[in-house]
């Protein structure tokens, strides 16, 4: 399990080394397939931010779309959007003079603090949400697969591949199988041109589920190819 985690976070490392680094006809497109030199196969995908749920900035109506489709229910939907704007007011300080303290979400780990937030709907939704797009909606073309049928939204007529944005925050995720059949998935969450000349800065690393909806198949196909080529690693 140890070496299939840090075969994860390998991945996701040769991710954005390969995705920054790449010549302009030479685009990294992902959901990207390939074998790790220890012989773990790797399934690595792209999630913009952009395309998820923001829980400082998402409208009501956004929130309670959202999660009333997760719990199927619209009363369960209503009450957690409900604690989601509370959660956002800001909080009367001890010494009036102070002010008001600005409350905000800082990490979607914090969704666990809602009242009546379950195990199972807290794994459920972190997939979905985010804390960097400001966005009061999600944007549809920057959604996942996986939230565009929970939203029953029908995906447009564009590739399904899709390359490294330009700026803003992504979540890379590095499925590994590994040789002996071990499963580990990690996810992290990278902001690009991440300031003082850095081009970008990993802002946080999470544990990822097992995801149900993907295709078996689909993880198993196209993983033939090697990730690192060794010998143009040791050329350069």
């Amino acid at each position: 399990m140890t070496a299939a985690e840090m075969a994860a976070e390998s991945a996701i490392n040769l991710a954005i080394a390969t995705a920054l680094t790449a010549a302009p006809d030479q685009a990294v497109n992902f959901p990207l397939r390939c074998r790790l030199p220890g012989g773990e196969r790797a399934t690595i995908t792209l999630e913009e931010e952009t395309g998820k749920i923001d829980l400082n900035t998402a409208s009501p109506t956004a929130l309670t779309r959202f999660f009333t489709a997760l719990t199927g229910d619209q009363s369960t939907g209503t009450r957690i959007a409900a604690q989601i704007i509370e959660f956002r007011k800001p909080k009367a300080q001890s010494t009036p003079a102070a002010g008001p303290a600005e409350a905000r979400f800082t990490t979607v780990m914090q969704l666990d603090q809602l009242d009546g937030m379950s195990p199972r709907l807290f794994r459920a939704a972190l997939r979905h949400v985010t804390v960097r797009s400001g966005r009061p909606e999600p944007d549809m073309e920057a959604a996942s697969p996986a939230m565009l049928r929970l939203l029953n939204v029908q995906p447009k007529q564009v590739a399904s591949r899709r390359g490294m944005p330009l700026g803003g925050s992504i979540t890379i995720r590095a499925d590994i199988s590994a040789t002996d059949g071990t499963r580990f998935i990690r996810e992290a969450l990278v902001s690009l041109e991440g300031g003082n000349g850095r081009p970008f800065v990993v802002r946080e690393w999470r544990r990822g589920d097992i995801d149900s909806s993907s295709p078996r198949q689909e993880r198993s196909q196209g993983t033939g190819r090697a990730c690192l080529r060794v010998r143009d690693a040791a050329a350069s």
